[in-house]
């Protein structure tokens, strides 16, 4: 008897499968989309990922806790000061070199896998040595533009998990490249838990804030021990990737220039605004304060859920317009960005206003005194909102190969907003400071979409 009769006979309406996919009975909906691999691999990295920003929201909570207002500011402070030194070697390796090691991968080219590994275990190694030698050296001298040299030499405790961190991003990177989705979000998850919780508990034991770096340094370790075990267990035995003595030759062989220079222009561009969106804590630290600078970071753990589905549009939609223009030309993906902004500003746009509601939950949580300001969260909820209409504009600029007409818009807008900033934070503190953001990022959609607007961007290259 065939399934449609099947289902008749026991009085259940028949559907017809779409596109190979039954629609009815639900079970069978579910399994078939389960067993669909781009599926799962969506699923399981949103799961992660909205799981990594719930334990980000449960440690803040501990975290603000325990350190007391202050003190979770001077936290929040440390690790800004970490992420722009860090910035002078971020490469962004793992994030440009899956595009290589998974056509080597698909390709069975062991060759080509075992240079793509080394050349991601060597530069992430050399820039994590010279970020971390920065860091020891210079560590009161970056924390004096705060006013505060001990901020400082804290900062130097985080410049230690910097070295932990190249085997979690060396075997991430080659998890992601052979698609093994429900192992990356393993090893994301297990960093993401072992990293707070070690530190916490330092906290809670009494050793206060150094007490927590150390411990998310310690946690760090045993993270990257772990990253490096399934990349084994997994990559190396199911996958052929190189074992560590293979490694390391590649590692020795492979010349810096291999996979640099197709990187760069998209580093730079990332890196710039990987800046800018340090500086408005900086600038709470140096003009306003570490209480400032907590009340600017809790606030804006407020809209992290929402901030984590904007993520995960982005990346959908980045492959999802890439398939438009190289199936269907440059016009069916032109239309397709503009829909899409439009529609995920509208849903984020009602889900910011949702979120401010829950503004007395969030004051329960972590206290009244941690966000005594209606109008700093009613700032952040307009920039969280707005942020949904530009969640493919970092794509479609480089699928279109505009980066550095990306890059170079940049920059004038940094140089005319960052004095404004700094005047903003020194005058409003943290308000300020969201202020700075929202406005200077509106600045920049207007000159990005203005730009978009014109026949030039949407015409493709030779």
């Amino acid at each position: 008897m065939s399934s449609a009769a099947k289902a008749s006979a026991v009085g259940v309406p028949s559907r017809s499968p779409w596109r190979g996919v039954p629609l009815w009975p639900p079970r069978a909906l579910f399994d078939a989309l389960v067993r669909r691999k781009l599926a799962r691999d969506v699923a399981f990295l949103q799961a992660s990922n909205t799981l990594q920003k719930g334990y980000g929201f449960v440690f803040s909570v501990a975290a603000a806790r325990m350190l007391g207002l202050t003190g979770y500011g001077e936290f929040l402070l440390i690790l800004s000061l970490y992420t722009t030194v860090n910035l002078l070697g971020s490469l962004g390796l793992g994030q440009f070199l899956v595009v290589p090691l998974a056509k080597a991968a698909a390709a069975d080219d062991r060759e080509e896998i075992a240079l793509a590994c080394g050349y991601n275990l060597k530069m992430s190694a050399i820039v994590a040595a010279a970020v971390l030698a920065f860091a020891l050296a210079a560590g009161p001298w970056v924390g004096a533009f705060m006013h505060r040299p001990d901020l400082g030499e804290l900062m130097r405790i985080v410049a230690f998990g910097g070295v932990a961190a190249v085997a979690y991003t060396f075997s991430t990177t080659a998890l992601q490249s052979v698609r093994r989705m429900r192992d990356l979000a393993l090893v994301e998850n297990v960093d993401a838990v072992l990293g707070r919780a070690l530190g916490l508990a330092a906290a809670l034991a009494g050793w206060g804030l150094a007490g927590l770096l150390w411990g998310m340094v310690f946690g760090g370790l045993l993270s990257a021990a772990h990253a490096f075990y399934q990349y084994r267990r997994v990559a190396v035995r199911q996958h052929g990737f190189p074992d560590l003595g293979t490694l390391a030759a590649a590692a020795w062989r492979v010349p810096v220039r291999r996979y640099f220079r197709f990187s760069m222009l998209a580093v730079v561009d990332k890196n710039v605004a990987q800046f800018f969106g340090q500086t408005p804590l900086l600038f709470l630290g140096r003009w306003a304060g570490p209480e400032e600078a907590a009340y600017f970071g809790i606030a804006a753990k407020v809209f992290t859920l929402l901030a984590a589905f904007h993520g995960a549009v982005s990346k959908a939609l980045s492959v999802r317009l890439s398939q438009e223009l190289s199936r269907r030309g440059v016009a069916a993906t032109q239309r397709l960005f503009w829909q899409s902004s439009l529609l995920w500003g509208a849903v984020s746009t009602v889900a910011a206003a949702g979120f401010i509601t829950l503004l007395p939950l969030y004051r329960w949580i972590y206290g009244p005194e941690y966000l005594p300001s209606l109008l700093l969260v009613v700032l952040f909820g307009a920039l969280t909102a707005k942020q949904g209409f530009t969640v493919s504009l970092g794509s479609i600029f480089l699928i279109m190969d505009r980066v550095a007409t990306n890059a170079i818009a940049k920059l004038p807008l940094m140089a005319v907003a960052m004095p404004v900033g700094a005047l903003m934070v020194q005058r409003w503190g943290a308000a300020g400071a969201v202020g700075y953001q929202l406005g200077a990022f509106a600045l920049g959609d207007v000159v990005y979409f203005g730009i978009l607007a014109t026949p030039w961007f949407w015409r493709r290259k030779p």
